[in-house]
């Protein structure tokens, strides 16, 4: 999980993270229709360490249970899974083309990078929310989050490799 430089920057990014994600699925899907590469979206869970495979088997076997139950056993099936080891989602794009290596893009990565300013996870540093995608009543300026997500997943189709 990524460290925040305030409390206010997590909410503001936190604010922005879904619509964010939106965008960031819509352009890479224009990009595919313009593209002789394939992509699959893939997801991984992340477990902390130290989590056994029965807690896995367990988590996973409570999330199943989950859908379409009354609220009551939710609520109960929801305390179950609040005392087992929580893993985090790792979603990737992976992105085919014969004759190429596969190329591979973390999904909430790109969201962060649309969500925050100069996002660099392998720096450490904190995130600072791009406050521009926020107008002046805190509510999110969408042709900005639009322009931005979509210069960057751009970015990422024009730095693909060439076929030979």
């Amino acid at each position: 999980m990524p460290k925040f430089a305030t409390p206010l920057a997590k909410a503001q990014v936190e604010q922005l993270m879904q619509p964010a994600l939106i965008r960031v699925i819509d352009n890479i899907r224009k990009q595919l229709d313009e593209t002789t590469w394939q992509g699959r979206y893939e997801e991984e869970l992340i477990w902390p360490a130290g989590t056994t495979d029965e807690q896995k088997t367990d988590y996973a076997t409570l999330q199943q249970q989950l859908h379409g139950v009354p609220p009551e056993t939710h609520d109960r099936v929801a305390a179950l899974m609040s005392q087992l080891p929580q893993p985090a989602p790792l979603y990737t794009l992976r992105l085919t083309k014969a004759g190429s290596a596969d190329q591979t893009v973390d999904i909430w990565g790109l969201c962060y990078q649309v969500c925050a300013v100069d996002y660099r996870p392998a720096e450490g540093g904190q995130i600072e929310a791009d406050d521009r995608l926020l107008d002046e009543q805190g509510e999110v300026d969408w042709r900005l989050l639009d322009d931005k997500t979509k210069a960057l997943v751009e970015d990422i189709f024009r730095a693909l490799p060439v076929s030979e």
